[in-house]
């Protein structure tokens, strides 16, 4: 039986050299699922189904912006530095010399932008990712992945240390909407590049007793993962909670009937 032996792709060897350094942090990840039926009867309402992922960052913004030291990173000096603005960084994936490649799109300023004007810029750069400044920093990628893999981890690894230039390139927040799970259920566990980050996993229907009656509802699952060298346990579920009550609440959907009784959710015998 014949193999091919061919060179690993730039893409891949960036996302290798990320994994590497990500290794340098001491993450600690929450596992845990919301009831987002209501907020996605309410976007079907708005005939607004595909503003789901933008929702879903709103949200997150929101609960940062809450307590801003949830996305706290620490200088070179060791002294924090904590960003009044949630700048969320969301992989995009567009196709690079033939392969994948899930670039990093930074939605600025999302803690105070209307879920509409998240979906609409998200739609324009999956639609043409030159839109994107990131894009544009290919050719320092291309000049970066020419030095020795010793050099480029540890300076991989160093960026979170200086936190302007990792809220320039990367955001302050990272979310990340998988997808791998299709229309099933699901968690996923991604590097971690942020002192927070988030990975939009899948949506489970199961049915609850909601308002005394046996209904079918959505479960959204999220994993929640911060940087346990910047923050502590309890700040984290703080942060979760808040999430949580926002999702829940269908936050920002312009119908604002999203905490209503579900239109859609199917009853049970």
């Amino acid at each position: 039986m014949g193999a091919q032996i061919r060179a690993v792709p730039w893409v891949r060897q960036l996302v290798i050299d990320t994994g590497r350094a990500a290794r340098r942090r001491h993450a600690i990840h929450g596992l845990f699922e919301v009831d987002v039926t209501s907020a996605r009867d309410a976007l079907r309402r708005e005939q607004a189904d595909q503003w789901f992922t933008a929702f879903v960052i709103h949200c997150v913004a929101a609960a940062v912006a809450a307590d801003p030291g949830i996305q706290a990173y620490r200088n070179l000096r060791g002294r924090e530095v904590v960003f009044d603005q949630v700048d969320v960084g969301l992989p995009i994936e567009v196709e690079v010399d033939g392969q994948p490649f899930a670039f990093t799109h930074v939605l600025r300023d999302a803690g105070r932008r209307a879920i509409k004007d998240l979906h609409q810029e998200i739609h324009a750069v999956k639609t043409d990712p030159h839109l994107s400044p990131s894009v544009h920093k290919a050719p320092w990628v291309h000049a970066y992945l020419l030095l020795p893999g010793f050099v480029r981890v540890p300076l991989l690894g160093a960026l979170h240390r200086l936190p302007h230039r990792q809220q320039s390139l990367a955001g302050t927040v990272g979310v990340t909407a998988v997808g791998m799970f299709g229309a099933g259920a699901g968690w996923g566990i991604g590097f971690q590049l942020h002192t927070l980050s988030v990975v939009v996993g899948g949506i489970a229907r199961r049915p609850i007793v909601f308002q005394g009656t046996l209904v079918e509802r959505e479960f959204l699952q999220l994993t929640v993962s911060v940087d346990h060298d910047v923050v502590d346990g309890a700040p984290a579920a703080r942060f979760i909670g808040r999430l949580r009550e926002l999702l829940q609440a269908g936050d920002g959907i312009p119908t604002g009937r999203a905490g209503t009784a579900p239109v859609h959710s199917r009853r049970i015998g």
